[in-house]
């Protein structure tokens, strides 16, 4: 069996189905015993949190333009570019500082 990693149809199919009516496991078309009971999904706040965060991923575009543009003046400005051992510390500082 081969397994393709995650596959986000899959995972934007099943998000889109929490919360969502779904028919009880068990309903006849005919009816039944009155005991049964409906099933229910009830996500943690740390699934809310997952699924929103999720969501907002999905909405922030790939390549910044405002960025790119800054950087790109930059360079041209001479500030940076020059010095890519200046360059690979500013980097290693930045990492290790930003949360």
């Amino acid at each position: 069996m081969k397994i393709d990693g995650l596959r986000a149809d899959l995972l934007d199919a099943a998000l889109d189905r929490v919360g969502s009516a779904t028919t009880p496991v068990g309903t006849r078309a005919t009816p039944g015993p009155a005991s049964v009971a409906a099933d229910r999904l009830e996500l943690s706040d740390d699934a809310q949190l997952l699924q929103t965060a999720l969501r907002a991923a999905e909405r922030v575009p790939d390549i910044r333009p405002d960025v790119v543009e800054r950087v790109r003046a930059a360079l041209d400005r001479g500030e940076i570019g020059n010095d890519p051992g200046r360059i690979a510390d500013a980097l290693i500082a930045h990492l290790t500082t930003t949360e």
